[in-house]
């Protein structure tokens, strides 16, 4: 038996503990990791990915090159991103439909790759999947970027995800392989957009607890979240999902999949390929 113990999550930011705990709870509803279970070895990080709903369509949101690596697999593991306990399950894929626009797992090799894909889950393992999390509507998110730009109001901008080179090595406990994961809430700010293309560059405080490798992350939802108060006090008013992470340019800087690639060619695709 393959175990994933609880989820470790760590956060990488300055801003007052109540507004980057509520950023945490309200996010990870919609997070998920997704593992490989390896036979005799326990489980290794593959990404991440966020559950969304298309246009009544429920699975799951993520980069294309992720999930390359995982449509062939008769199954992969997923888990949730919460504090204590256990939150994990096995997806088997022959349950599910892949549509991949594009993919690369490289930066330099083309920006202009469309790197996104979505996984359409069975009514069935979405509503279980939905008695412990959300599937974003894309239309509503769709309807608040129309009602609000990138750049109004104060706001953090955040992802959460995976991250490889944080986990810890499987082992054997008795007669059970348990595999270590950890996610983190990485905060940062967009300081770029190319043809649909976000780069998120990492606040000068975070830099002390930036892994080398953002490896895991990809897939994981970029977050805007819009805040009112004070450093005393915050409150979250809103949230937006603006893009996923696809590839790490360098030490400080990695590249989102931005909402125009997601509802401009991601979209269509899964109205087109994937019936109600």
């Amino acid at each position: 038996m393959k175990v994933i113990r609880e989820i470790n999550l760590s956060t990488t930011s300055s801003m007052p503990h109540d507004i980057s705990d509520a950023i945490l709870s309200h996010i990870s509803n919609f997070a998920v990791g997704l593992v490989i279970r390896e036979p005799g070895r326990g489980s290794k990080v593959l990404g991440s990915g966020v559950l969304v709903s298309i246009e009544g369509r429920r699975g799951i949101l993520t980069c294309g090159h992720v999930a390359e690596a995982y449509e062939k697999l008769t199954e992969i593991g997923l888990i949730r991103f919460v504090a204590v306990g256990q939150q994990k399950r096995v997806l088997r894929l022959a349950d599910a439909q892949t549509i991949i626009v594009q993919s690369s797992d490289a930066f330099s090799e083309s920006k202009e790759v469309l790197d996104l894909a979505f996984t359409a889950l069975s009514a069935e393992v979405a509503s279980s999947i939905e008695a412990q999390g959300v599937f974003l509507n894309i239309e509503k998110n769709r309807a608040k970027m129309e009602a609000m730009t990138l750049a109004e109001g104060k706001h953090v901008d955040a992802m959460l995800g995976l991250i490889a080179e944080f986990s810890d090595k499987p082992f054997i406990e008795g007669r059970e392989f348990i595999s270590p994961m950890r996610g983190a809430l990485h905060t940062g700010h967009i300081c770029a957009q190319e043809n649909g293309l976000l780069t998120v560059k990492a606040m000068p405080y975070n830099l002390h607890e930036l892994p080398r490798s953002f490896g895991g992350m990809s897939g994981g939802g970029l977050w805007r979240v819009y805040f009112a108060g004070d450093e005393k006090e915050s409150r979250i008013v809103a949230t937006v999902l603006c893009g996923i992470a696809s590839w790490q340019i360098d030490d400080t800087n990695i590249a989102c999949q931005g909402w125009d690639r997601i509802d401009q060619a991601l979209v269509p695709a899964v109205r087109k390929n994937v019936r109600l």
